[in-house]
C-alpha cells in the first residue's frame, strides 16, 4: 500500500477547498429558505384572506394572475333598443391590477391583510348619451355659444373677427349641404380653434325619418367635414330644427353622440332687435347653459355686447364640450 504524504501548504489548500465545496452545497440545498426569507412575502401576510407569508414576486403574480382570470370584466355599453324605446344601463368593467398588488403585498409588513387592487374602466357609451343635454355643469362658470349653422355665410366674417377680438371660442353645428358649399370657411373655423358639431348631413325633420336615415345624416356629415377640415369633429349632435325624440337620442347614441339642445334660444332667427335678443339671454342664462345663436345679423350685431355682459355676470362664454366636461 502507498502512504501519501500532503505538505503542510497542500493540506491548507485541500481543506479550505473542501470547506468551500461543502458550504456550496449547503447554499444550493437550503437556496429557497433564503431566497424566501431575503425576498418573499413577511410573515402572516394575507391577500384576499389566503397566506402568502414567503411567496416570491414571480409565484405571487401567478396567483393574483389566476384570480384576475375570474374577476376581470370589460365594461358594457348602454344600449338602445328601437323597437321598445328601453334603454339598457351601462355597466362597468372590472381589472386586476396585478403589478401594483404584487408590489403592495411584497411592501406590507408581517400580519397584513390585504385585498386585489381592482379599478373600473368605463364603457365608451354610457347612459347619458340617450338623454337630451340642455345644461352643462352648473357648478362652472363657463356658458356655451351653440351656434347652428344650416345657411348663409353673409355674417359669419364679422362673427368670427368678433370672437376673435374677444377671445372666444363657440360650437359650430354645421349642415353638410352648407359644409359643401363653403368649405373654406368651414376650414377658417377650425383653424381659428372653433369647436365643430354635428348638425346633420342636410336639414331635414328628424321626427319624420326612420333610424336608418338617422344614421346616414349623421355618419356621413361627420365624413364629409372630417374630408373637409382633416379633423374628426365633437361627438355631439345638434338635430335640425331641435326635433328629438327617444329615437332620434337613441340612434345618435348609439353613434356615440349626445344629443344637444340649449338652456337659453335667443330666436335669433326671427331677426329681433339686438337688444331685445340681449335682453332674453342674459335675463336667462346661468351657469353651465348652452346659448342658442344662428350666424344671423341681430347676432352679429349683439354678439360683442353679449360675450362683455356674460363676463360681468362672471360667466365665461365658450364651447359646448367645455361646459359639459368641466
Amino acid at each position: 500500500m502507498r502512504i501519501i504524504f500532503f505538505n503542510q501548504k497542500k493540506l491548507r489548500l485541500v481543506l479550505f477547498t473542501t470547506i468551500i465545496l461543502v458550504m456550496t452545497i449547503g447554499v444550493l440545498i437550503n437556496r429557497g429558505p433564503i431566497l424566501r426569507r431575503a425576498y418573499g412575502v413577511k410573515s402572516g401576510v394575507k391577500l384576499e384572506g389566503r397566506l402568502v407569508q414567503g411567496m416570491l414576486p414571480k409565484e405571487l403574480t401567478e396567483l393574483i394572475r389566476t384570480w384576475a382570470v375570474k374577476i376581470n370584466r370589460a365594461p358594457i355599453n348602454a344600449a338602445y333598443f328601437p323597437e321598445t324605446g328601453e334603454i339598457i344601463p351601462a355597466q362597468p368593467g372590472r381589472n386586476v391590477n396585478v403589478a401594483e398588488t404584487v408590489y403592495q403585498v411584497c411592501l406590507a409588513p408581517p400580519g397584513s391583510e390585504l385585498k386585489l387592487l381592482i379599478a373600473e374602466t368605463s364603457p365608451q357609451i354610457t347612459d347619458a348619451y340617450f338623454k337630451p343635454v340642455y345644461h352643462g355643469n352648473a357648478e362652472t362658470s363657463s356658458v356655451a355659444l351653440a351656434i347652428n349653422v344650416a345657411w348663409g355665410e353673409e355674417h359669419l366674417p364679422e362673427i368670427l373677427k368678433v370672437l376673435t377680438e374677444e377671445k372666444t371660442k363657440a360650437t359650430f353645428f354645421l349642415v353638410g349641404s352648407w359644409v359643401k358649399a363653403f368649405p373654406e370657411l368651414t376650414k377658417e373655423l377650425v383653424a381659428n380653434g372653433h369647436e365643430l358639431g354635428n348638425h346633420g348631413l342636410y336639414h331635414g325633420h328628424p321626427l319624420q325619418m326612420k333610424r336608418e336615415e338617422l344614421k346616414r345624416i349623421i355618419t356621413e356629415n361627420e365624413s364629409l367635414i372630417q374630408s373637409v377640415t382633416g379633423k374628426k369633429m365633437a361627438n355631439i349632435f345638434a338635430p335640425p330644427y331641435g326635433e328629438i325624440s327617444p329615437l332620434v337620442v337613441g340612434t345618435a347614441g348609439e353613434l356615440v353622440y349626445q344629443t344637444i339642445m340649449w338652456s337659453v334660444d335667443s330666436v335669433d332667427w326671427k331677426n329681433p332687435a339686438p337688444e331685445i335678443l340681449l335682453n332674453r339671454v342674459l335675463s336667462k342664462i346661468e351657469a353651465g347653459g348652452i346659448i342658442l345663436l344662428h350666424p344671423t345679423a341681430p347676432t352679429k350685431t349683439a354678439l360683442r355686447e353679449l360675450i362683455r355682459s356674460l363676463r360681468k355676470k362672471g360667466l365665461e362664454p365658450g364651447t359646448v364640450s367645455k361646459v359639459l366636461k368641466q
